[in-house]
């Protein structure tokens, strides 16, 4: 695919209100899809946000029920989804961003350079509660060499030249960040060295302790910014043309 339009979403995902939230992940695909969207993007957490609660609120991937869910969505609108949940597997927990399309549940990668805080404000102290998955690693998507990493992955640099030497032609990069995303600019060098495209998510709305204030953007593989959402705690879908030629 040469050209693909992209919805990247901020939404206000309530904390451990997994219905509520899947039932607007539903609605604001829909309205993606009818904006013409082919890919439609949500940031890391997107299901249940950060949680003490995994015993109950983890699920497993692709049987769990938000995977379920989304792959009825996207078969429905003919679209592929990116979200972000909590996965329990063998007892084990991840931060997951899963991938479903038309035919189902295809890709979930597993967020790998976890983040530690101290104090656990908002329950954000990943060490305290995950595993870390293996990194990233290649897979596609309509044909496009892909890959993904979530948040604090990006800071660390093996995380970066792995993705490098995969030499994708595009990358998601999903955040659930308090605040906004400050000094966006990271971002767009990030993109530069793997030398593909990127897509960044991130949600608006209050997580627990914290407002956060959203910036979605799409860089090219040069770097530079090609669009971005709002940083002022307003839901947004930004949709724009990947070329990807």
């Amino acid at each position: 695919m040469a050209k693909v339009p992209v919805a990247l979403v901020q939404f206000d995902a309530v904390p451990e209100a997994v219905e509520e939230n899947r039932d607007k992940m539903e609605n604001l695909a829909e309205r993606a899809v009818q904006s013409g969207a082919r890919w439609v993007v949500f940031h890391e957490g997107t299901v249940a946000d950060y949680t003490p609660l995994l015993l109950d609120l983890a699920e497993p991937v692709p049987d769990g029920e938000s995977t379920r869910r989304m792959c009825d969505v996207a078969a429905r609108l003919n679209c592929t989804i990116s979200f972000g949940l909590s996965e329990v597997e063998d007892g084990k927990y991840y931060i997951a961003q899963v991938f479903v399309g038309p035919q189902g549940f295809f890709y979930r990668y597993r967020k790998t350079w976890l983040c530690r805080r101290e104090g656990d404000e908002g329950y954000r102290n990943e060490w305290a509660r995950y595993d870390p998955g293996t990194g990233p690693e290649l897979f596609e998507i309509d044909g496009v060499r892909a890959t993904c990493f979530i948040c604090s992955d990006g800071a660390a640099p093996r995380c970066i030249e792995r993705a490098r030497h995969l030499k994708p032609e595009v990358v998601f990069y999903p955040h659930n960040v308090r605040r906004g995303l400050r000094n966006i600019e990271s971002r767009g060098k990030k993109a530069e060295t793997i030398q593909a495209p990127m897509l960044v998510t991130n949600r608006v709305g209050r997580s627990w302790t914290d407002e956060c204030l959203g910036g979605c953007a799409f860089f090219s593989a040069k770097g530079a910014l090609l669009a971005k959402s709002n940083q002022e705690n307003r839901e947004e879908i930004l949709i724009h043309t990947l070329d990807l030629s």
